[in-house]
């Protein structure tokens, strides 16, 4: 392999049976964890393997390694690498194999381009290719995601498995016909369904893989801190705690509200709308403990990333709420009007947000024969929405505090009526779970959503700036000098 040192030629057959060794010898890498350790291990032995993980656990350090090891030491290779997300395949994948790719000795043996890492010299036959799955396409279209893949040396890695549609599997039993053909599924759980989950706990079909389970509470390369954290916020039985800790599928109960695989499926790129979508901001205000405020830009069915103010001081949240709105041009504000929320509502609008409408949502619902009060009303709205994988959440630790949130509450049905009714904060609480501030927000933008473009049709000449008052100027004026 062009100029390498004669003596890394001779390892090269040391290489191609064991992963550990090429990674300890060829990346120099020293901070491997027994799991990974045992992954790597084990991987040859096997043409199947699939890796349930918690968060934290180095599982996509691991897939970059597995990645590198097979394309450096075969030749002509073929690595495809797919995953249910353009985030999870260019801003995870991509730069982790560009890391560890890096100061090693094959650094220049290999060319990256946008979807392609290939051989010197070999582009059309020896490469790392990236294939993002279409989610929102036909079952057909999904299906021909992995192919027409057939090769002498073929691997195959499906990255956060659990989000990639069942038809995108059915080729990869077709795939792994020759002797060097091998298949990586890993990730978080986050169904309790599908062909990942099934290659763990279906009876038949996982008899063919290698079943390995990363628990982040055993795992060198998590804090405790971080575990600490998310027992106190969602409670050890919960199912995000189940999913991001154990490393297990979702724990969702019967009168859970919005199963946290519905939430992430929302976790997905910027739909199109059009150019004069209002953009408005929905503001859920902050009432005791530990709360925090949210100011939550929506445009369309795109929920763009918010700012969490744990200020409670009218004035502050005011001019807060006022900088968001003049920087992003927005058309209006949706605001949570009881309690503290009601002093911030009245302030904006004296201070010219005549396009600030406080929201009530301990009033009656539209529909108070399907649900009990106008809360349960958005949050039913925003479980449809879930379910069908409407939304766009930012593809990011944000949008994955958003899905946690959303899979909190319980729901029941009121027995005077059948009405729908959501678990309350309050309740929540005594569960031993934080109040759903980012949640609650997503609901609060959805009093508007049907008629947002009515009530804040954007103007063609841009809004005058608001807040000239000196008392204004003198304690928040570096808020939008």
């Amino acid at each position: 392999m062009g100029d390498l040192d004669p003596k890394v030629l001779n390892t090269f057959s040391d290489w191609y049976h064991s992963p550990l060794l090429f990674v300890k010898e060829c990346l120099k890498i020293t901070t491997i964890t027994d799991e990974q350790a045992e992954a790597l291990h084990t991987f040859p032995k096997q043409k199947k393997t699939t890796i349930r993980s918690g968060h934290g656990c180095g599982k996509d350090a691991l897939a970059v390694w597995l990645g590198l090891w097979f394309m450096s030491t075969r030749p002509y290779a073929k690595v495809v690498v797919t995953a249910p997300t353009t985030r999870q395949l260019f801003d995870i994948y991509r730069s982790e194999l560009a890391k560890w790719l890096r100061g090693s000795i094959l650094e220049k043996e290999f060319t990256p381009q946008k979807d392609v890492f290939f051989k010197n010299d070999h582009k059309k036959d020896w490469w790392l290719r990236f294939l993002s799955v279409q989610v929102k396409a036909s079952k057909e279209e999904q299906a021909e995601t992995l192919a027409g893949l057939h090769d002498e040396h073929l691997l195959i890695i499906v990255d956060e498995a659990s989000g990639v549609p069942d038809p995108t599997f059915i080729p990869l039993e077709g795939a792994l016909t020759k002797e060097d053909n091998y298949c990586l599924l890993i990730g978080n759980m986050t169904r309790n369904s599908g062909y990942f989950y099934d290659s763990h706990f279906n009876n038949k079909l996982s008899k063919a893989w290698k079943r390995i389970h990363w628990n982040s509470e055993k795992s060198a390369n998590v804090k405790k801190s971080y575990i600490d954290y998310m027992a106190n916020k969602y409670g050890v039985n919960s199912s995000v705690y189940a999913v991001r800790v154990l490393g297990d599928p979702p724990m969702e109960d019967e009168d859970t509200l919005i199963p946290l695989a519905w939430a992430r499926q929302c976790l997905q790129p910027e739909i199109p709308c059009s150019e004069d979508e209002p953009i408005y901001l929905a503001v859920d205000v902050a009432r005791f403990g530990s709360d925090c405020s949210i100011i939550m830009p929506r445009q369309g069915l795109n929920i763009k990333p918010w700012t969490e103010l744990h200020e409670r001081d009218t004035m502050f949240l005011g001019g807060r709420v006022n900088e968001t709105y003049q920087d992003l041009e927005a058309n209006g504000i949706a605001i949570d009007s009881i309690g503290v929320g009601a002093g911030v509502t009245d302030w904006l609008q004296k201070h010219g947000h005549v396009l600030c409408f406080g929201v009530n949502v301990s009033s009656a619902s539209n529909t108070p024969d399907k649900y009990y009060k106008l809360r349960d009303e958005l949050w039913g709205r925003v479980r449809e929405n879930c379910r069908i994988g409407a939304y766009s959440f930012p593809e990011t630790k944000l949008g994955e505090e958003l899905c946690n949130e959303l899979a909190m509450p319980k729901y029941e049905y009121k027995i005077m009526n059948g009405a729908l009714k959501v678990e309350s904060k309050a309740d929540m609480k005594k569960r031993g779970y934080d109040s759903p501030n980012i949640a609650d927000a997503l609901c609060l933008s959805e009093y508007f959503a049907k008629s947002a473009y009515r009530v804040w049709k954007k103007p063609k000449v841009r809004k005058e700036r608001f807040f000239g008052e000196a008392e204004y100027e003198n304690k928040y004026g570096w808020m939008v000098a």
